[in-house]
C-alpha cells in the first residue's frame, strides 16, 4: 500500500507504523506476524529512507529530513511480500513531535526531577517530572507531553534513593560503591561495556538485583552477574519473566534473589548479553534487600453467565522477592454476586474457584472489582486484581493480556443453578490412596435420579471415582493419587454436573435416544491433602464471599 503527500523543504517527516500492537498474538505460526516494513521515495522513484523496525520492536519508525519541496511517497509492505486479512496496520505520518526515548528512564517519588528527551520535533528536550501521588511501578508520566508514542515510553517510579553512573567502571578496581538500598541510573554506553558496583555484605544477607531496561523501552538485553571478592560468580542471571507484563514477548530484563554465603566485599556486574551497546541502552538498577509483595490478575476479562450459574474463574498471584503466604480473595463490590473456594493457598501461583451469578441479575453489564488481602512483612496489604486473559502465541508461549475491566453479563433468562448445601464445614480433607465422600445436600426440587460429575481441569493425580445422588444428597466419591499428590497440596475442585434424559419418542412410540445433559457447575470446593492417619478436622476454610 502507498501514500502520496507534498513534502517541504527542512520539515522533518516521521512515520509511525501500528502493526504488531495492534495484533499482538495469532493463532497460529504460519505464515506468522505481519512484519511491516515502511520506505520512502521521492519523485523519481527514489528510495531515499526505509525502516523495518525501531530497535528491537517490530513495528518500524522512518524519519527523514527532506531535502527539498515536492511529491514523496509512503510505502509499507511485508518484509516477505505476504498478505492475509488480520495483517491490518495504522500509519501515523507528518511533521509530528516524538520522543524515541528519555533519561533517566525512572524518577524518585515525591522528588523533582528532570528527564532529558530525545526525539523528532520536539518543543523542548527536557521535562521535569514530580510525582507525588503516583503509585510506585511503571508509569506512562510523559503521555500528556503531546508527542507521538509517549504512550508507550514509561518511566518507573520508586522510592529509594537515585545516584547516576559514572565511567569509568568497567573493573573491580573501578567499580562504583553504593549503599545496601540504592536505584542506579546508567547506560551501557559502547559496545563491549560493562558496568561495576561494589557493595559490603554480610553472611546469610539476602539481595535483591534487578534491571528495568526492557520493559521500560531501552534496547538493552541485560546479564546481571553478583561476584564475591574473590572472583568467583555468586549468581548470575539472563532473562527473568515478569508475569505482569502480558504484552512484552521478550523478557530481556536480569533479576537476583540471592543469600551471601560469606561476609565482605561484593560486585555486581551489568552487561548487554550480545555485547551491544551505545548511547541508547539505558537502564535502571534496583539494589537493596527483598521486599516481599504481590499482584494478582483474575481470567477472563469478560464473563457471561446465566441466572443461578457458577462460573469457573482462574486467579493468577504474581508473587515477588520470596512472598509465598496465603491470599484471601473478595469482591469489593459484591452486587449479588458469590465467590467459593476464595483463597489462594501459601506456595501457590495460582486457584481456580467459582463465580455464582445472582438469580436476579443486574440491569446490562456490571463492573466487577476483586480484591486480595495478605500479611506480607507483618503488614496487612490489599491488592486490586487486574483483569486479564490468558492467551496463547506461537501454538506454546502464553501470556496474561491485561484488560481495562472486569466486566459481567448475567443473562435475564435461562437459569442454571445446582443449590447445593455442603456437608462439611471447612473444606474437605482429601485422604491420600482413599476414596473420599464429599457430600453436598440437594433442594427438594432437584428432579435427577442419575448424575455425573467430571472435573474441570483438575489437579494431576485426583479423579471422581463415582458420583450418586442418595435421597437429598449429592455424593462425590474422590480419590488422591499419593504418586502424584503430595500431603499439603491445596486447592479447589471444579465439577461439572451431568444427569441422563431420553429424547422424546416417535410416532410409533418408541422412546428417543439417551442423551447426556447439562445440569451445571458446583460451586468451587476446597480441599487439602492428608495422610490417612490425619486428623479429619481442620480443612482449610470453604468461604463465600
Amino acid at each position: 500500500a502507498a501514500a502520496v503527500g507534498e513534502g517541504h523543504r527542512g520539515r522533518h517527516l516521521v512515520v509511525v507504523v501500528d502493526a504488531r500492537r495492534l495484533m499482538p498474538y495469532l493463532a497460529d505460526a504460519v505464515p506468522g506476524w505481519f512484519q511491516a516494513t515502511v520506505a520512502l521515495y521521492d519523485a523519481d522513484g527514489n528510495e531515499v529512507a526505509y525502516a523495518d523496525d525501531d530497535r528491537f520492536d517490530p513495528d518500524p519508525v522512518l524519519h527523514y529530513r527532506i531535502p527539498k519541496d515536492g511529491r514523496y511517497v509512503v510505502e509499507i509492505k511485508d518484509a516477505i511480500h505476504r498478505g492475509r486479512d488480520d495483517f491490518v496496520y495504522r500509519i501515523t505520518l507528518g511533521e509530528l513531535p516524538r520522543v524515541d526515548r528519555a533519561f533517566p528512564l525512572g524518577v524518585r517519588r515525591g522528588v523533582k526531577t528532570t528527564v532529558a528527551l530525545t526525539g523528532w520535533n520536539l518543543p523542548k528536550k527536557s521535562v521535569d517530572i514530580e510525582p507525588n501521588d503516583a503509585n510506585l511501578g511503571i508509569r506512562a508520566l510523559l503521555s500528556d507531553f503531546g508527542a507521538i508514542g509517549t504512550d508507550s515510553l514509561p518511566l518507573a517510579i520508586d522510592e529509594l534513593p537515585e545516584v547516576v553512573e559514572q565511567e569509568p567502571n568497567d573493573t573491580r578496581e573501578t567499580a562504583i560503591g553504593i549503599g545496601s538500598s540504592v536505584i542506579v541510573n546508567g547506560r551501557i554506553d559502547r559496545p563491549g561495556d560493562r558496568d561495576l558496583f561494589r557493595f559490603e555484605g554480610r553472611e546469610g544477607g539476602r539481595v535483591s538485583a534487578e534491571v528495568l531496561a526492557r520493559r521500560l523501552r531501552s534496547p538493552l538485553d541485560s546479564v546481571l552477574r553478583l561476584i564475591d571478592n574473590e572472583g568467583r560468580v555468586v549468581s548470575e542471571n539472563d532473562d527473568h519473566e515478569d508475569k505482569g507484563e502480558g504484552l512484552l514477548t521478550h523478557h530481556a530484563d536480569s533479576r537476583l534473589l540471592c543469600t551471601l554465603p560469606r561476609t565482605g566485599t561484593y560486585y555486581l556486574e551489568l552487561a548487554d548479553v550480545q555485547g551491544n551497546g551505545g548511547h541508547e541502552y539505558a537502564y535502571r538498577l534496583r539494589v537493596g534487600a527483598r521486599q516481599p509483595n504481590f499482584e494478582l490478575r483474575v481470567v477472563p476479562s469478560t464473563i457471561s453467565a446465566l441466572r443461578g450459574e457458577n462460573v469457573p474463574i482462574t486467579v493468577y498471584a504474581l508473587r515477588k522477592d520470596g512472598f509465598s503466604g496465603e491470599i484471601r480473595l473478595a469482591l469489593q463490590n459484591p452486587a449479588g454476586f458469590r465467590m467459593d473456594g476464595a483463597r489462594i493457598p501459601a506456595d501457590c501461583d495460582q486457584v481456580r474457584l467459582t463465580l455464582g451469578a445472582p438469580t436476579r441479575p443486574p440491569e446490562g453489564p456490571l463492573r466487577l472489582v476483586l480484591e486480595g488481602r495478605a500479611v506480607v512483612g507483618g503488614r496487612d496489604v490489599t491488592r486490586e486484581a487486574v483483569p486479564a486473559d490468558d492467551m496463547m502465541q506461537a501454538f506454546l508461549y502464553r501470556h496474561l493480556v491485561p484488560a481495562k475491566e472486569w466486566i459481567v453479563v448475567v443473562a435475564p433468562r435461562g437459569w442454571r443453578s445446582l443449590p447445593v448445601t455442603p456437608r462439611w464445614d471447612s473444606g474437605v480433607k482429601l485422604v491420600l490412596d482413599a476414596s473420599t465422600p464429599v457430600r453436598m445436600g440437594l433442594p427438594e426440587r432437584f428432579a435427577a435420579d442419575k448424575v455425573e460429575a467430571v472435573l474441570s481441569d483438575p489437579p494431576e493425580g485426583i479423579t471422581v471415582e463415582k458420583a450418586s445422588r442418595l435421597g437429598r444428597e449429592l455424593r462425590l466419591m474422590v480419590r488422591a493419587d499419593s504418586s502424584k499428590v503430595k500431603p499439603g497440596f491445596q486447592g479447589n475442585l471444579i465439577v461439572n454436573v451431568f444427569t441422563e434424559r431420553r429424547a422424546p419418542g416417535n410416532n410409533s412410540g418408541q422412546g428417543g435416544a439417551k442423551r447426556r445433559v447439562p445440569l451445571g457447575t458446583l460451586p468451587a470446593i476446597p480441599f487439602e491433602a492428608v495422610e490417612s492417619d490425619a486428623p479429619r478436622d481442620s480443612a482449610p476454610a470453604a468461604t463465600s464471599e
